[in-house]
């Protein structure tokens, strides 16, 4: 269920809508992989958040991400692009 420019949402209210129903759908399929129900309602947030508005997951979120991608790529929820910010922060750290 990724979203494409032509359907994102265009006010901020149609906008967190949008991140809360397609939230609880991811929600539900981070659970029925086996991913512990607090953690999932995190990474479904961020995951949404990611595919309706744009917005990068934060530093805990993308920890979460990486530590289930197996399953949140079982949950078919991987988003290529959804931990590059996080990589290239890391990137920066470690080059300071």
């Amino acid at each position: 269920m990724f979203l494409s420019a032509d359907t994102l949402p265009q006010d901020r209210q149609q906008c967190n809508r949008a991140i809360k129903r397609v939230g609880v759908l991811y929600w539900q399929r981070l659970c029925q992989v086996g991913i512990p129900r607090g953690d999932a309602r995190k990474i479904a947030a961020a995951i949404a958040k990611f595919d309706v508005a744009r917005r990068p997951p934060a530093p805990e979120q993308a920890q979460l991400i990486e530590r289930y991608s197996s399953l949140v790529c079982r949950a078919q929820l991987w988003r290529r692009d959804l931990l590059q910010w996080h990589a290239q922060v890391q990137i920066s750290k470690q080059g300071s």
